[in-house]
């Protein structure tokens, strides 16, 4: 269990924390100034009777308290965070997802990012009894849920514990059927996180909203 949670302790750094090479502080201002910028683009449905700050303010608490429970003391993460880092706050909106995700049998990773997608989809996508059965520590493996009365199965691969491809296809489809868009984030310049993949439900308006004011680039047009 320790290794676990120092696993989910460093994926949760890596996402909420993720930090350009340059260091810079960002200012109190300018992270509420980009919380408007993505209320314009949909995020934080969930608090769209709270004014900027209110928002600015209850995902700050939520910081506290998440890291505070990580690290069982208390632990200030602080507000410092760029757009992206904003962004990937609303689970509704954006997946901000390391790819090298400890992938082994009896961490149900599978599981959990399935259930994530269907967060993503702000519950649209609903998966019922999300299995994920290993016959050795290296496979084969295969993943089956419940939707909407038919069962979805699949194989992924196993590739030491990184996640396979098969899980972003099979979720793709059925956000397609369900008329969800997702797209991918590629950062301001085109090239991408490395290993973490940034994917976001947006309508075309709401991209061209982030396009626009943070000059970022996507998969989709």
């Amino acid at each position: 269990m320790k290794r676990i949670t120092l696993v989910l302790a460093v994926i949760l750094i890596i996402s909420c924390n993720f930090q350009s090479e340059k260091e810079s502080k960002i200012s109190k201002e300018k992270v509420i100034e980009n919380i408007q910028v993505l209320r314009l683009a949909g995020f934080f449905e969930t608090y769209k009777n709270f004014s900027n700050e209110e928002i600015y303010d209850t995902i700050y608490a939520n910081r506290k308290k998440r890291f505070t429970e990580i690290f069982e003391s208390e632990y200030d993460p602080g507000m410092d965070l760029d757009a992206i880092q904003l962004a990937e706050c609303d689970k509704t909106k954006m997946l901000f997802l390391d790819l090298e995700a400890d992938v082994i049998k009896g961490n149900n990773i599978y599981v959990e990012l399935i259930k994530t997608f269907s967060v993503l989809s702000n519950n649209v996508f609903k998966p019922e009894n999300i299995k994920e059965k290993w016959e050795s520590e290296t496979g084969p493996i295969e993943v089956s849920f419940k939707l909407d009365g038919s069962i979805i199965k699949f194989q992924p691969e196993y590739q030491d514990d990184w996640l396979h491809e098969s899980v972003f296809e099979v979720c793709n489809i059925e956000f397609k059927r369900k008329n969800i868009r997702i797209t991918n984030c590629l950062s301001d310049d085109g090239n991408g996180y490395g290993q973490v993949v940034a994917i976001m439900r947006l309508t075309k308006k709401e991209q061209l909203v982030l396009e626009k004011e943070f000059n970022w680039k996507f998969t989709s047009e």
